[in-house]
């Protein structure tokens, strides 16, 4: 009686069919909508980075995004959180969703032949590396619209966008993960990284060196800027000498810059770091003269609302603090701690300088001193921060080193 032929045995080689296996097709899918969001957020990244050169150069107000006080990209670029070791975030996430678009192309390729498919495939090392050049953007998402809201009081629109696209990242993600199996991480996950991640940084560098613009206005193109500037009347009330108003440069210095500023305004820190950068630059040409005009109706009647709580508070200290001589000092503090600044903590940077905010509210000096920059600045015609009055010309808006030294240059006929 002859036997029934046997089925063969299954061969080692050969991955076992199972009904809970991935679908190829569903892992195509899935890849297809990380390189649409991935694309969603590049050229999000790449709005930012313009708006990012824009805001530097100080023309940031052409920009679309910014809308009102709370829906403003400028507010978002001037803070700190704009940037992630000296570079802007939007070139990172460039880079990165650079990165993504590859990696995702590359993968598809290796997936379409096996299309239609329903086995258990060798595919832990390309999902594993996708996840891990999504999870940046994971926790970028968690953490930046909290900062963004909470922290800086404002929302960026372009940064919105990103948002939208790394949550797409990271929905997408989570389906590519389901549909792999689980597997040992070992050295081959990062093999399929290298590629892309080279590329990504290879767009970053570029980017980044668009991103900080270096160059010097023309000559002539300075010139025409300032013919079409206000010419302010009453110069000599403004850079009349006064103890209680911080002056930095040389006393006899041909430029005179005054400069009406707000210890919480976002623009004015980036400014303060431009002009200490002019001075050192051109230390026996310019002096610039400090003079408060705090957006805060509590001590300012002309501002229609208040945009920065504790701005008169902030004044009222920057006076006393250049009565006691720690004005640079404790200045310099506060503009580190601008984006942190509680009532809590502007007492204890005060304490640390023998400063008393109960006092200086109370003294009639203080408050003489404070009042008379603020009429100053309606004489003038100043109605936000920062303003400059550079030899009576009146300069609204933050404006960058290289543009201050073309200003100069400019009047002293160089």
């Amino acid at each position: 009686m002859k036997k029934k032929p046997q089925p063969p045995a299954p061969s080692k080689n050969v991955p076992a069919r199972a009904d809970a296996s991935p679908d190829i097709r569903a892992l195509l899918r899935n890849y297809r909508w990380i390189r649409r969001a991935a694309a969603l957020g590049l050229l999000s990244a790449l709005y930012l980075t313009w708006h990012y050169k824009l805001f530097l150069s100080g023309a940031g107000d052409q920009a679309l995004c910014n809308v009102s006080d709370l829906i403003n990209c400028d507010r978002i670029a001037a803070s700190s959180w704009s940037r992630l070791f000296g570079l802007p975030l939007a070139v990172w996430g460039a880079g990165g969703y650079v990165a993504l678009l590859v990696h995702a192309t590359w993968v598809m390729r290796r997936l379409a032949p096996l299309r239609g498919a329903r086995e258990r495939l060798p595919l832990p090392a390309y999902t594993l590396a996708t996840l891990l050049l999504i999870l940046p953007f994971a926790l970028g998402v968690m953490i930046l619209p909290v900062v963004s809201l909470w922290r800086l009081r404002a929302v960026c629109l372009g940064c919105a966008v990103s948002w939208i696209a790394d949550l797409g990242l990271i929905i997408f993600g989570i389906r590519v993960l389901r549909g792999a199996r689980p597997t040992q991480i070992s050295s081959a996950v990062w093999r399929p990284l290298w590629p892309s991640v080279a590329l990504g940084a290879l767009v970053i560098l570029p980017l980044n060196w668009y991103a900080h613009p270096a160059e010097r206005p023309a000559p002539a193109e300075s010139r025409r800027a300032l013919e079409h500037t206000r010419t302010v009347s009453e110069a000599a009330d403004l850079t009349a000498p006064d103890p209680l108003s911080p002056t930095f440069g040389n006393p006899g210095a041909p430029i005179t810059i005054v400069y009406f500023t707000d210890l919480q305004c976002p623009y004015c820190k980036l400014q303060t770091e431009a002009l200490r950068e002019l001075l050192a630059r051109r230390p026996r040409a310019v002096r610039v003269i400090y003079r408060h005009y705090p957006l805060d109706q509590s001590c300012n009647l002309r501002v229609t609302r208040t945009a920065h709580p504790f701005a008169c508070l902030l004044a009222q200290l920057a006076i006393e603090a250049q009565r006691l001589g720690v004005f640079d000092a404790w200045s310099h503090e506060v503009w580190r701690a601008q984006e942190q600044l509680t009532q809590e903590r502007i007492q204890e940077i005060a304490r640390r300088y023998g400063l008393d905010s109960e006092r200086a509210v109370r003294d009639a000096a203080i408050q003489r001193r404070l009042a008379q920059d603020i009429r100053l600045a309606e004489r003038a015609g100043v109605d936000s921060t920062p303003t400059l009055i550079i030899n009576g010309r009146l300069i609204r808006g933050y404006q960058p080193v290289e543009r201050l030294d073309a200003f100069v240059s400019a009047l002293l006929g160089q």
